[in-house]
């Protein structure tokens, strides 16, 4: 079996920081939108421990699409899409009515071989959201090389490749890991950012997370 088709019982790498750090957020939270399903491991993760949640993701290739669907074919809580993310983040925000509501977006449309939505995606959640937790994976950690991060030709999943991606109009709070310690069974250490804009408050993080997410803006 490809092992890009593989399904797992914990979403998010298995990281128990950056686990623990969703937990908080969505107790805030109304709905999670994912970019890039694959088989659907998160969303199966987050549909099960967050039932409360509505949760919205889409899937462009249609193998990995009819192995979420089936995998996820006893969630009621969520819905998957069959096409790109550019177009499926355009239309939840208009079908949905979500752009002023407290949503996780966990992006992760972007890999190898390929021209990435990730700075369309960006712009248009920061040009039409009120407020928005924004979450992307394989990110590039400054000053903490043992966290892993996608790069393909000219693009590096960074902070420089999507900055001038964010609508101005906003003032960000910008978080990263700060640790470096492996805490999953079965990935390595993968890098991600959690942008957050529209709050009145910086995070509220627990405890466990002192120390272990910086705050960089």
């Amino acid at each position: 079996m490809d092992e890009r088709l593989s399904f797992g019982s914990v979403g998010f790498h298995g990281d128990l920081y950056l686990l623990n750090l969703v937990d908080t957020v969505f107790r805030q939270c109304e709905y999670f939108v994912e970019t890039g399903t694959n088989v659907g491991t998160t969303l199966a993760y987050v549909a099960r421990t967050y039932p409360a949640l509505r949760c919205f993701s889409c899937e462009p290739d249609t193998t990995a699409y009819r192995h979420a669907t089936r995998n996820l074919s006893g969630s009621a809580n969520v819905r998957i899409y069959n096409e790109t993310s550019q177009r499926f983040v355009k239309r939840l925000l208009k079908e949905q009515d979500i752009a002023r509501c407290d949503v996780l977006y966990w992006l992760d449309a972007h890999g190898y071989g390929f021209k990435w939505p990730l700075r369309e995606e960006i712009a248009t959640l920061t040009g039409n959201c009120a407020k928005a937790f924004v979450l992307i994976d394989d990110f590039l950690v400054p000053g903490l090389d043992c966290f892993g991060y996608d790069r393909y030709e000219n693009q590096i999943c960074s902070f420089e490749y999507i900055a001038d991606s964010m609508d101005r109009k906003h003032q960000y709070r910008v978080y990263f890991p700060h640790y470096t310690e492996r805490t999953s069974k079965h990935h390595p250490l993968r890098g991600w950012v959690l942008i957050e804009f529209g709050h009145f408050s910086p995070i509220d993080l627990p405890p466990k997370l002192v120390g272990k997410v910086r705050r960089v803006q």
